[in-house]
């Protein structure tokens, strides 16, 4: 097959914006870059970025304007709406700047861009594809924006689901719930780490266990702190978000405050490092699409630790060590006390990650949707 010409769209790109959705699409972007596509990633601008208009790893980046500071990006714990409302009004008329494109894949949430991209890929008959990370009921909806709120939320969600006939999803229940909810066929791409990042250089551990992600309350590092409080253990919680002062306050009041670190942001490099020198990663979030940072400590041989109600899809759960919610306290001291056992499961667990888990076949995943003519999978 001839050398593809591929569009990526998202109101935020990695590295300047360090979360899971864009990680995973930054790896599939570099995949296809580096066989040999021409890729084009269709952004807004944030803090750090050369230029509206630049190229990086490979990877040609578009501006669609400028991204709100990260201070206003939430009210009241949720996303603030002006930032995909911009972009979802700007996108088409970037977009309208280049030649044809052979594919354009947009992530799904926050919805509203979607409908924008839809029409112009109508218009100029380009293939278009939506890539789902999670599907929201309407029961999770209205608890995130109240009855009236979280119906038309549902119906965006819902309505989104008809723009088009193409999908990715990045986890087999999430491919199943698409299909469950709104009867919609796709795709199934793990892609979650990289080859060369597996190359990491060996760490010594430090005695510490490290929770790295958004701190917004559906992540539940507020279960974090009181496990450490009813432990002998340190913990470093890296992140930012609404919910970084109330958690300071927390450790503060649970008298934990020697034994954990906030860390707002780290670069790629320090932030393995401080992955690598950890007793694990507790991720006890309640919310998780496949989740990168899960998958990416599994890559590097770190245990990854969670309770029963942690939101993570099967495949990647099966792979986490389950600790008791009664007692949380108790269970870290118990992985302290015997860590050498969960270590050696770790290694294991590296390999099948490696395997399962890579971006490296996103080349193969893109040339099945480019070819397809039918609307089904």
């Amino acid at each position: 097959m001839k050398k593809l010409k591929l569009a990526f769209a998202y109101d935020s790109a990695y590295p300047w914006f360090n979360g899971g959705i864009e990680k995973r699409r930054f790896l599939i972007m570099q995949s296809l870059a580096k066989a040999g596509h021409e890729v084009h990633c269709f952004t807004m601008l944030r803090e750090g970025m050369p230029k509206s208009e630049f190229k990086y790893k490979g990877i040609y980046y578009h501006c669609a304007g400028s991204a709100i500071p990260n201070s206003k990006m939430y009210v009241k714990g949720r996303r603030n709406i002006r930032w995909p409302l911009k972009y979802a009004l700007l996108i088409p008329f970037k977009l309208a700047k280049y030649d044809h494109f052979d594919l354009i894949d947009a992530d799904a949430f926050p919805f509203l861009h979607l409908f924008t991209i839809a029409a112009y890929a109508k218009i100029r008959r380009i293939k278009f594809v939506i890539t789902w990370h999670e599907v929201w009921s309407i029961e999770y909806w209205q608890r995130y924006l109240g009855k009236v709120g979280g119906a038309i939320g549902y119906l965006v969600e819902y309505l989104s689901s008809k723009l088009t006939d193409y999908f990715i999803s990045n986890s087999l229940e999430t491919s199943k719930e698409l299909y469950k909810r709104f009867g919609k066929k796709s795709i199934v791409f793990q892609a979650a780490v990289s080859s060369y990042e597996a190359k990491i250089e060996k760490a010594e551990k430090k005695g510490y266990f490290i929770s790295i992600g958004r701190l917004i309350p559906e992540k539940r590092v507020d279960m974090i702190l009181r496990a450490i409080a009813e432990s002998k253990e340190r913990v470093k919680v890296i992140g930012i978000g609404p919910e970084e002062s109330n958690l300071k306050g927390l450790a503060k009041d649970l008298k934990i405050e020697d034994r954990v670190t906030f860390i707002r942001r780290l670069p790629q490099s320090k932030l393995f490092k401080s992955l690598k020198e950890s007793m694990g990663l507790l991720m006890f979030s309640e919310r998780e699409g496949l989740s990168l940072i899960t998958l990416e400590a599994m890559l590097l041989g770190v245990p990854v630790f969670v309770v029963g109600s942690t939101s993570l899809p099967k495949e990647v759960k099966r792979l986490c060590f389950e600790l008791d919610e009664k007692k949380l306290g108790k269970s870290l001291d118990n992985v302290a006390k015997n860590y050498s056992i969960y270590q050696k499961r770790a290694e294991e667990v590296k390999e099948i990650v490696k395997k399962e888990f890579s971006a490296d076949y996103a080349e193969e995943i893109y040339k099945k949707i480019i070819s397809r003519d039918g609307k089904t999978y």
